[in-house]
C-alpha cells in the first residue's frame, strides 16, 4: 500500500447533451487536469459500433492527449490486438511513444465483446487464436526493432518506441492473472459495478504479487466509477443520473442483440455499500478508498471520472476534489494504518 498509485480510466462514452467534438474537448480538459495532479496514468478503452466507446482508435485519441499533457503516462487499455495488422500496430506504438516523449504504456487483449468481434467477421475463438500468435511477434518487434512476420521477409522499423513500453493485461478472468504475472505484465482486475468482492480481489492480488516476487513497480489494480462532490447527497444525485446514461451505453449492444445480460438500472448507493462505486464527499470517498485498498491489497486504483451525463464542470470538479482532498487523506490514513500498533483492515465504512 505504500506505493499506491492512482490513474484515470475513460471509455469516452456518448454524452446525451453533447456532440462528439465537444465530448473530445471535455476529455482533453480532464486529461490536462489529471496531468497537473497526482495521477500516474490516463487509460482509454477501445470499443466499436457502440455508444460505450468513441475512441475506436485509442492511439489516435491518445496522440491528441500526448500533445496536451507533459507528465502523465498514456495507456490504451486495451489495444484489441486481433483487429490490427501487426506491423501497423507496432509502428503506431512507436509513433505514439515518440509523440509522448516516452510516456506510452500499452494494454493488450483479445477483446471482451463477441458482438464487436462479429462486426469484423471474427469469433471469440478466432480472436483468441490470432491474439496468441500475434503478441509474441509484436513484442519481439518492439524489443528488437525488426518485425518478423509469420511469412515473408523481416521488416526493419524506422519508427520505434524510446524503450519497450510496460504492458497491461486487464482481465475479468482470474485464470489470466497468473499468466500476466508470469509475463511481467501489470493488470486491472475488478471492473467497476461488475467487480467481484474485495475479499476475492485480495486472493488474486496476493497470488499476483507472489508470482511477481521481488519485481518492483508491479501493479495490480481495480477500476471504479468515481463521483466526488461537496456533500454525499449531491454526489449521489450526480452519480445516479450519470450512471443511468452510462449503463444504457454499456448495455446497448447486448440489448440490441436481445440478450438480457444486465439490469435496467443499478442503484449507485448499493454499489457504494459494496465498494463497487466511489461516491460522496471527499471525506466519504477517502474512507471508501482506504477500506477498499486495505481489504483488497491492490496498489493501483483507476477511477472513471467522466461518464454518461456528467457535465464537464462536474467531472472536473470531481477529479479536482479527488486529487486535492481524497488522495492526500488516503495516503495519511494508509500510512497511519501501516504502523504496527494499528489494524490496516479497520474501515470507516462505505459512508452513503
Amino acid at each position: 500500500m505504500s506505493d499506491l498509485e492512482f490513474g484515470v480510466f475513460d471509455w469516452l462514452d456518448v454524452a446525451p447533451d453533447r456532440d462528439t467534438a465537444a465530448l473530445y474537448e471535455d476529455r482533453l480538459a480532464l486529461a490536462r487536469r489529471a496531468d497537473a495532479g497526482g495521477f500516474a496514468r490516463y487509460h482509454v478503452a477501445e470499443h466499436h459500433g457502440t455508444p460505450l466507446g468513441l475512441a475506436a482508435s485509442p492511439a489516435l485519441f491518445l496522440a491528441a492527449v500526448a500533445r496536451e499533457t507533459a507528465r502523465i503516462r498514456l495507456v490504451p487499455t486495451t489495444f484489441v490486438v486481433p483487429l490490427y495488422d501487426e506491423l501497423r500496430l507496432v509502428e503506431e506504438i512507436g509513433m505514439l511513444d515518440q509523440l509522448s516523449h516516452g510516456r506510452l504504456e500499452i494494454g493488450i487483449g483479445k477483446g471482451s465483446s463477441p458482438i464487436e468481434a462479429a462486426m469484423f467477421g471474427r469469433t471469440a475463438e478466432s480472436q483468441a487464436e490470432t491474439y496468441a500468435a500475434a503478441v509474441p511477434r509484436i513484442m519481439a518487434a518492439l524489443e528488437t526493432g525488426i518485425y518478423a512476420p509469420a511469412e515473408g521477409d523481416p521488416v526493419p522499423l524506422f519508427v520505434r518506441p524510446q524503450r519497450v513500453p510496460p504492458v497491461w493485461y486487464p482481465t475479468s478472468n482470474p485464470e489470466s492473472i497468473a499468466r500476466a504475472a508470469a509475463q511481467g505484465q501489470h493488470t486491472i482486475f475488478g471492473f467497476g459495478f461488475l467487480s467481484p468482492t474485495l475479499d476475492v480481489i485480495r486472493t488474486h492480488a496476493d497470488g499476483f504479487f507472489a508470482a511477481r516476487g521481488e519485481h518492483t513497480g508491479a501493479r495490480f489494480g481495480m477500476l471504479r466509477h468515481v463521483v466526488v462532490a461537496e456533500t454525499d447527497e449531491r454526489a449521489a444525485e450526480l452519480a445516479q443520473e450519470a450512471f443511468d446514461a452510462h449503463l444504457a451505453s454499456f448495455t446497448h449492444l447486448w440489448r440490441q442483440a436481445g440478450v438480457d445480460r444486465y439490469p435496467d438500472r443499478v442503484d449507485v448507493r448499493e454499489l457504494a455499500a459494496s465498494y463497487r462505486f466511489l461516491v460522496g464527499s471527499p471525506a466519504t470517498v477517502a474512507a471508501q478508498v482506504v477500506h477498499a485498498v486495505a481489504v483488497s491489497g491492490i496498489n493501483y486504483l483507476a477511477g472513471a471520472f467522466a461518464f454518461g451525463s456528467l457535465s464537464r464542470a462536474d467531472s472536473l470538479r470531481s477529479l479536482e476534489l479527488f486529487d486535492t482532498e481524497v488522495i492526500p487523506q488516503v495516503r495519511r490514513e494508509l500510512a497511519a494504518a501501516s504502523r504496527p500498533a494499528e489494524n490496516p483492515s479497520r474501515s470507516a465504512g462505505a459512508g452513503l
